[in-house]
């Protein structure tokens, strides 16, 4: 049954979507019910606030507004997507948020040259934080 599959066993699902750019990525089938997305945000309401969550969502959803209106520089979007890491190493060396939640925004982020390439990799990005925070709300996330 899929409920019973495990966030880290999601988040390597979600790790063989990501093939280069994030614009491939096939968000139409994660974001179903009972796919990857909505199963990861089962597991996230219970093991990740929403302030961690909507934070995240907030600073990456400024970047893509950024990139859309061209207000800055692509490279220096990129720049600021690459600097996410850091932050969410440290909120989860500080126990604020899962391991799982690293991982997959790891698998998201990382290599930022390699993911990011327009704004519609950027877009791509901010609709799958989207179809968390929505799954994670719906499921009474704390």
């Amino acid at each position: 049954m899929a409920q019973q599959i495990g966030a880290g066993e999601l988040v390597e699902k979600v790790k063989q979507y990501v093939k280069g750019r994030l614009q491939g990525l096939p968000i139409e089938e994660l974001v179903l019910p009972d796919r990857e997305l909505d199963l990861l945000a089962r597991h996230f309401s219970k093991t990740l606030k929403a302030t961690q969550l909507r934070r995240v969502f907030h600073d990456l959803k400024r970047l893509e507004q950024q990139a859309r209106r061209g207000r800055r520089n692509f490279n220096e979007v990129r720049t600021e997507l690459a600097l996410t890491l850091p932050e969410l190493a440290y909120a989860f060396g500080r126990d604020l948020i899962p391991r799982e939640f690293y991982e997959l925004m790891r698998t998201l982020l990382h290599p930022p040259q390699e993911r990011f390439r327009d704004y519609e990799d950027v877009q791509r990005l901010v609709q799958v934080l989207t179809a968390l925070l929505a799954y994670h709300k719906f499921y009474g996330g704390r």
